[in-house]
């Protein structure tokens, strides 16, 4: 019994000298490769090394790896991060070149990465920092990650050049399970994983010089994406934004509750990049758009929908969007000595189907149905459909609108127009068929006591003599018609420097003016 006593003692003894040793030749082989065999463009340094060799496991404390585009200026920074891995199998790597953990750590407090100034496409260098590590190829033998974790408190982006911030994020968590090995270098998808998970907070991204987007809460699962609280705004104030231009843009402010996008899939597909969800939903969002007219005009092309889709350099599929509960404020300055006039819709609805460019012509259409409150009181709709594949633009649209005192149109009629209007209009239909160039609007309209008074905008006075002309050729009522509603009919061609919307606004102005003039 002693003998055995003895040679177990001796026996663990030689088992721990020898764990010792192979822990010692394993962390001295480590620091070789990082002080020799790392690319030159990627500097490592760490406080503390561990090397657990029965187990598999290592830890480095303190590290800062930082990978430099060139001499002076890095390009990403990793600072104070605790890296642990755990379960190596390193008798298979020693023989096969095997590389297999069951779990990496890494707990930093940053991750910082800095734009680069874009230059001309030049062929990689062999140490160029674009490739992909874990390419199959590239890789000896084989290789698999079963959990991969990365923690953070925040994450950066700088612009080039510059120290100012493009995008940054708060408490950035990432947990990937079974990675493997990629066979295509891919930016969108640099290795293959099994399941994601993925969660930040306080998202900032500087989209221009003028807008910025925050997102308060970011969750992905692999498919499932929800975002909470996302905004879009332009940073500056409405003078300031006016005394920045020389030409006009919208002041955006656009809150959206609640963004989920259900079974999202992207990747790329026969060299192109794609985006693929059955469902994309957005509660509660509040648009408030305003624009200074007094800024001149801006007379780039301004393509419809369907031809932004159609051109779109990657291929878009979204079966379904929903918008619950949307709100909308459009305000415009025309002149200078009068307040800006605001048009507004809320409990907005809308279904948007087949909102992509992978489908052939004749095949399917987008099609949007869209319910809506107006100026606070006049319930109205809008079915709108039209096929992407489609060179010429050609569109449909069905609306209706009730229940409206022309009076609440004053305050967007009177500053923009110069126009007040009075009286009360039932029912409104309004067909309109289109394209890129040109469109024929249908419209019926039950109304009663309708007349205008024309202003002069300056002195904020009617005109009396030309407000008595107008309702001359005013027919101010549809009640002496066959059942009650008058019809109108008219053409429009569209000017193509400005946008749907206004395209949308001038067919109903010509629909409304030929349907309430006495004049055939």
């Amino acid at each position: 019994m002693k003998k055995l006593l003895i040679s177990l003692f001796v026996f663990f003894s030689l088992l721990g000298v020898a764990a010792i040793f192979l822990n010692s030749y394993l962390k001295n082989q480590l620091q070789q490769i990082i002080k020799k065999d790392l690319p030159s463009s990627i500097n490592l340094t760490y406080e503390d090394l561990n090397i657990d060799s029965w187990g598999g496991n290592a830890s480095m404390k303190n590290a800062t790896v930082s990978i430099k585009a060139n001499d002076s200026m890095p390009r990403s920074e990793v600072n104070n991060a605790t890296v642990t891995l755990k379960g190596l199998d390193h008798w298979d790597y020693f023989r096969n070149k095997n590389i297999h953990f069951k779990k990496i750590t890494i707990h930093a407090d940053s991750l910082s990465h800095y734009q680069q100034v874009k230059k001309e496409t030049k062929k990689p260098s062999k140490d160029s920092t674009n490739k992909n590590p874990i390419k199959a190829e590239n890789i000896n033998g084989s290789f698999n990650i079963e959990e991969f974790e990365l923690v953070t408190n925040y994450i950066q982006i700088f612009k080039p050049k510059t120290k100012e911030i493009l995008l940054k994020t708060a408490h950035f968590n990432l947990n990937l399970q079974n990675i493997t090995p990629t066979i295509t270098e891919t930016i969108t998808r640099p290795f293959n994983y099994e399941r994601i998970s993925l969660s930040y907070d306080s998202l900032y991204y500087q989209i221009n010089d003028f807008d910025e987007l925050t997102v308060q809460n970011v969750h992905w699962d692999g498919s499932s994406l929800q975002m909470t609280n996302t905004l879009l705004k332009t940073a500056v104030s409405r003078t300031q934004l006016s005394n920045s231009i020389s030409i006009e843009r919208d002041h955006v402010n656009l809150l959206i509750k609640k963004i989920t996008i259900d079974s999202l899939r992207y990747g790329e597909r026969s060299g192109k990049f794609y985006i693929n969800t059955p469902l994309i939903q957005l509660e509660e969002p509040s648009l408030n758009l305003y624009r200074d007219k007094l800024i001149a005009d801006d007379l780039s092309t301004k393509p419809l929908y369907s031809k932004m889709l159609r051109d779109l350099k990657f291929d878009l599929m979204v079966n379904s969007l929903k918008i619950k509960n949307g709100s909308i404020i459009y305000t415009e300055k025309v002149n200078q000595g009068s307040e800006s006039g605001s048009i507004n819709f809320k409990n907005l609805q809308a279904n948007l189907t087949n909102v992509g460019n992978t489908y052939k012509e004749n095949e399917k259409k987008t099609k949007i149905a869209i319910k809506a409150i107006f100026m606070k009181q006049s319930p109205m709709t809008i079915d709108w459909e039209f096929d992407v594949q489609n060179k010429q633009d050609k569109f449909y649209l069905v609306g209706s609108l009730s229940k409206l005192p022309v009076t609440n149109l004053d305050g967007f009629t009177s500053p923009n127009l110069g126009v007040e209007m009075q009286g009360n209009i039932a029912h409104t239909y309004f067909t309109i068929t289109g394209n890129d160039y040109n469109s024929h609007i249908d419209m019926q309209m039950t109304y009663d006591d309708f007349k205008v008074n024309i202003l002069n905008q300056e002195k904020k006075k009617k005109k009396w003599l030309a407000s008595t002309i107008a309702n001359i050729f005013i027919s101010n009522t549809s009640k002496r018609e066959d059942k009650g509603f008058k019809e109108g009919s008219g053409d429009v061609t569209r000017n193509q420097n400005k946008s749907f919307f206004n395209y949308l606004w001038i067919n109903l102005k010509d629909g409304m003016l030929k349907t309430v003039t006495a004049l055939d």
